[in-house]
Formats: structure tokens, C-alpha cells, sequence
């Protein structure tokens, strides 16, 4: 039944409430025509239809009516980023058939959305963020298996259904805020409605996620071949650990007690991306993932068992980092108004906090 539940909420997102509108709806309609027939036992139910039916009508206006949130990442076109927008296309059979947006975010991370505006009705719009870090640490054999996958997500259907359910989540939670459910009953109501289910069902998608990311990892080494994803992997879950180690850990201890924000991420990453790819700490790094456990929170599979997916039963061998991909996909102009942005954001917030902790 969860299953089918999340199916529903993945295909449709927050019009999946429709059918609870549609029941409330009814409940009210068969109390009213009760009224006069079965009088008695239409004021006995009226507590609950009076109370449960307004709620239920409520939430789902509310989740129909409230506005999708624009992404404030920056969009890149094929003059910013040529490099990025030739691989999509080369990987993407279904490139010509929907909108396509480029974003840019400050995340070590690669992630692909399709959104389609009233329940499916219109054209789909396919929208894919690359991390800029990945982009400075990885280079472009890594890039174009990290884009492989992504496509893999939206040709096998994955992405339209996380967007799905991260919107009814969103939605969900933004009636909250509205019915507050420490002062109205109405917001009690869909707390109470809203809880277990959102709870239950993230932990149903998390499990599909996985399975989604072991499908995207095979349909993806179809496009650029096993060896390739399987470097890709390595190096991504290698890479994101050298990057904490070096930059963020370090950086966290400096904002304890600073008086002033101090060097911001992505200048540090520049300066020390040697000893970011380092080929002896970089496979240290590599073999402790792939002793790492599973997490039941995570939405992403360990790497060993990523690694199985493809016929791998331990690490295979990785060529060395030569050379970064930003050089090669996006324009120079676009990297230093990228890497200045994301400084510059991080650095007024870093500012903001010091000035708090004083």
C-alpha cells in the first residue's frame, strides 16, 4: 500500500490531494443531504465532518495554490558553459523533445529534474545542476559519466518522480507553516494528517532511490562504458571526502571565535587542489569508502555496493586527475563570475554568523 501511495504522489506530486478533496467533498455533500432524513444521526457526525471535511478541503487548496519555487542558482547557456551543453546533448537521445535549463550550484554534487506544470498536462522542462566543485576536482572523462548518469535518471523516469514528491513535501509543509498547529485546529488537523505520512514516505523513497541510482549507474555505463562509471564513482566519493577534510573541517574550526569571515571555499579549493588529488591520500580516501556502511538515511547507495552494481569487487585502477574539467567545459568568464558569486554569498553569510557569535 506505501508503495502504491508513493507511485501515485511520484506521478502526479501535489495534485495527488485531489482524491482527499474529492472525499471531503463528499462526506460534506452526503451529511448535508443526511440532514434531513437521518437527522439524528447526521448531528451525531457532525463533530468530525464539520471539523475533518473543512480541514481536509483546506490542505488541499493549499497545496494546489501554493506557487513552485524558483531555483536562485545561476543558469548557464551553451556560451557560458559549451563544454557541458555538448556532452548533454551527445548522452541525451530526448534532447530536441522538452526544454532543457543548465544550473550551476556551489554543492559537490550532480542532480537532474523534470518539471511539468498542472499534473503532466504540458510539456516537460528538464533541468540539470552540476556542482562547481565538481567540476574544479573531477576532469572531463569524470564529468561526461557524471552527466551519463544524470541522463539515465531522466530516461528511466527517475527525475520527474523526486520532483514530484520533493514538491508535495514542500507544499505540505508550507501549510503547515500557514495553519500553525500549536494555535489552530485546522492546523492540528493536517499535522496530524501530514506526519506519518510524509515520514513514512520518505523512508520509502530513500529505499527506491537507492535501487533508482543502481538502475542510472548500469544504464549509464551502456553510454560510456564500465570502466568509465566506475572511475567516475571513485573518484567523485574520493574526492568529496579530501574536499571535507581540506577545506570545510578546516574552515569550520576557523569560524569558531573568528572575529572576521575568513578565506572562503571556493579560493581555498583553487589553492590546494593538488593536495585535493593527491593520487596516495586520494586512494586512502577512495578504500575508506568503500568501507563505509550503508546509511539508512542516505538516498545514495555505498559505494562498494555501487561498485558491484557494475562487476567491480574491489576498487578498480583509476587513472590520475590531469587536468580540470571547468577548463575545458565552461567559458574563463564563466568560472571567475561563478567562483566570485559563491564566495561573495558565502561570505556574507560567514559575516552575518560572526557578527552573531560576538
Amino acid at each position: 500500500m506505501r508503495r502504491v501511495v508513493l507511485m501515485v504522489i511520484l506521478r502526479f506530486g501535489r495534485y495527488a490531494i485531489l482524491p482527499v478533496v474529492a472525499l471531503a467533498c463528499a462526506m460534506v455533500l452526503v451529511w448535508l443531504m443526511a440532514i434531513d432524513r437521518y437527522t439524528i444521526l447526521a448531528l451525531a457526525a457532525a463533530p468530525v465532518v464539520l471539523s475533518a471535511a473543512p480541514a481536509a478541503i483546506a490542505l488541499g487548496l493549499g497545496l494546489l495554490l501554493v506557487p513552485s519555487r524558483r531555483d536562485r542558482n545561476p543558469k548557464l547557456d551553451e556560451a557560458a558553459a559549451p563544454g557541458l551543453w555538448l556532452i548533454w546533448r551527445e548522452l541525451d537521445r530526448a534532447f530536441t523533445r522538452s526544454g532543457r535549463t543548465l544550473l550551476i550550484d556551489a554543492d559537490f554534487n550532480a542532480s537532474i529534474r523534470e518539471e511539468s506544470r498542472y499534473a503532466g498536462l504540458f510539456k516537460q522542462h528538464v533541468t540539470m545542476t552540476v556542482g562547481l566543485p565538481l567540476l574544479i576536482i573531477l576532469d572531463q572523462r569524470a564529468i561526461r559519466a557524471v552527466i551519463a548518469h544524470e541522463v539515465a535518471h531522466a530516461r528511466l523516469q527517475h527525475a520527474s518522480g523526486g520532483t514530484n514528491l520533493f514538491d508535495f513535501i514542500a507544499a505540505s509543509e508550507n501549510v503547515l507553516y500557514y495553519a500553525d498547529p500549536d494555535r489552530t485546529i485546522t492546523g492540528r488537523i493536517a499535522h496530524a494528517l501530514l506526519h506519518s505520512l510524509l515520514q513514512w514516505l520518505e523512508e520509502e523513497y530513500r529505499a527506491l532511490s537507492r535501487e533508482n541510482e543502481l538502475c542510472a549507474d548500469a544504464d549509464a555505463a551502456k553510454q560510456v562504458g564500465r570502466d568509465e562509471m566506475a572511475r567516475a564513482l571513485v573518484l567523485a566519493e574520493a574526492g568529496s571526502v579530501r574536499l571535507a577534510e581540506l577545506v570545510f573541517a578546516p574552515l569550520e574550526k576557523e569560524l569558531i571565535g573568528a572575529v572576521k569571515a575568513p578565506t572562503p571555499p571556493f579560493q581555498r579549493i583553487f589553492n590546494q587542489l593538488g593536495d585535493i588529488r593527491a593520487p596516495g591520500p586520494l586512494a586512502a580516501a577512495a578504500v575508506a569508502g568503500l568501507e563505509r556502511e550503508e546509511d539508512p538515511k542516505s538516498t545514495h547507495p555505498p559505494l562498494r555496493r555501487r561498485l558491484a552494481n557494475l562487476g567491480f569487487a574491489d576498487i578498480p585502477p583509476v587513472d590520475e586527475v590531469q587536468a580540470s574539467a571547468v577548463d575545458q567545459v565552461l567559458a574563463r568568464e564563466a568560472v571567475r563570475e561563478l567562483t566570485k558569486r559563491f564566495d561573495d554569498e558565502w561570505r556574507k553569510t560567514a559575516d552575518a554568523w560572526v557578527r552573531v557569535d560576538r
